[in-house]
């Protein structure tokens, strides 16, 4: 639809009206693939998997092949009797050796353990900090789309009442020209429907900022036209306005939403959001590796196999084919307190990501008993606000009756009038912020 109105925009140089739907769904799908926060969080966990599986490669044995060149100025010769060919070289300037060596660390205490073991706690943390910020970007891509349905709602709430306005004036003025109606209740008439007119262009003007968050947050290219946007209901409606016909937005009910979202409701379970997960892999990943620094104070051993063909043997210049294996031991006796200190440094750190750990998950808790003792309170109003609702609509309805029979006055039709809208104003407020508390909680779940 919007490229339909691109394309009525270009061939006819003026705005046409066209009606724009805009889901939860594809705003959301569109935070996760325009965020850039999620997008790095996303790569920086790809390459801690990817770090820990190099870490674990340590583990088994290793193969590879080595060879070496060497040339020696001189070569010692050996004097033997005449009868043995006398004096002959050692070898020969020239010395090679090439052929696959396999190691395996037997023992090593632990450290190339404990660093897989940090590498990988790593990549946990990196994985939860991806999820915590892809709940951040759909959180505010939910967030601006209820506060776009409350901005609709304001808009067709205020452009009932203006047609209710207008309706009324139409009723004086013509009572006023028959002599039936005063010219005060006439110009009081007049100055509401101009109220009216002056809060639907306020809200107009609230709905194409809140059309623009949410494709901002979503990353899309808002269509042309959204400047002064309309809901999709008000859609072939008088409101007494020339000018192009604006773009009408149309978005999902109220109820859909909360039906879909009342999950989000649940009992708090003390299950970690994907931010204290984060701290706690971090902090173990730091434990880890305080025990691979402990570990670089013990004894290493290394097994190795090797076979090469080398040149040359001996006294005898040619290749020869050598089968080797060996069994090396290595104790770091004097390293200044290096390895201690690294120990001590990343046991602190890990008791410092723990304890952001704990607060971390205390104010999770927090923020989730806010949010549900919000959402209660609300659904509790909304049951009041849906009376109040009906009641102002009959007291508006009955006053506006009682002012034509000639048993009420003007103003108490205005004052009718007015908190008939703001009933339902403030129900349709209820409506957005128990659906915004019911996004912050399924933020906070497991």
């Amino acid at each position: 639809m919007i490229y339909v109105l691109a394309l009525l925009l270009a061939l006819n140089g003026r705005a046409a009206a066209a009606e724009l739907t805009v889901t939860l769904r594809a705003a959301e799908e569109g935070a996760l693939a325009n965020s850039d926060q999620y997008k790095s969080a996303r790569f920086s966990a790809e390459a801690a998997r990817a770090a820990a599986s190099a870490a674990g490669s340590l583990l088994g044995p290793r193969l590879g092949l080595e060879g070496s060149l060497r040339y020696a100025e001189t070569v010692p010769r050996i004097s033997l009797p005449a009868a043995m060919g006398g004096d002959r070289p050692l070898g020969d300037n020239w010395n090679y050796s090439v052929g696959p060596s396999a190691y395996w660390t037997l023992f090593d205490g632990g450290a190339a353990r404990a660093a897989f073991k940090s590498a990988s706690h790593i990549a946990a943390s990196r994985s939860a900090e991806a999820e915590h910020a892809a709940r951040q970007a759909v959180l505010k891509a939910r967030t601006a789309y209820f506060r776009l349905q409350l901005a609709l709602e304001k808009v067709y709430l205020i452009g009932e009442d203006l047609r209710l306005s207008m309706s009324q004036l139409r009723d004086i003025s013509t009572g006023a020209r028959a002599g039936s109606r005063s010219r005060l209740d006439e110009i009081r008439a007049r100055q509401e429907a101009t109220a009216r007119r002056r809060d639907l262009l306020r809200a107009r003007s609230a709905l194409g900022a809140s059309l623009r968050d949410l494709y901002f947050a979503a990353g899309m290219e808002l269509p042309e036209g959204a400047s002064l946007p309309l809901d999709h209901r008000m859609a072939g409606r008088d409101y007494g306005e020339a000018g192009p016909d604006p773009l009408f937005i149309k978005a999902e009910p109220y109820g859909d939403m909360l039906e879909r979202m009342a999950g989000a409701a649940a009992v708090w379970s003390g299950s970690e959001t994907p931010a204290v997960r984060a701290l706690a892999s971090a902090g173990r990943a730091y434990e880890a590796r305080a025990g691979a620094y402990k570990a670089e104070r013990y004894p290493r051993v290394v097994a190795g196999a090797r076979t090469s063909l080398d040149y040359p043997n001996g006294p005898r210049l040619y290749s020869f084919l050598q089968n080797s294996a060996s069994l090396s031991l290595s104790l770091p006796l004097f390293e200044n307190g290096r390895s201690s200190a690294n120990e001590m440094e990343s046991a602190m750190d890990s008791a410092a990501m723990m304890g952001k750990k704990d607060e971390a998950a205390s104010a999770a808790e927090r923020d989730h008993k806010k949010a549900l003792d919000a959402y209660k309170a609300l659904a509790a109003e909304q049951e009041l606000n849906v009376a109040a609702v009906d009641d102002a609509a009959e007291a508006a309805r009955l006053a506006y009756e009682s002012y034509k029979a000639g048993g009420a006055t003007w103003l108490e039709v205005e004052s009718a009038n007015l908190k008939s809208m703001q009933a339902k104003t403030t129900a349709a407020e209820a409506s957005a912020e128990m659906l915004i508390d019911l996004a912050v909680l399924d933020s906070l779940k497991e």
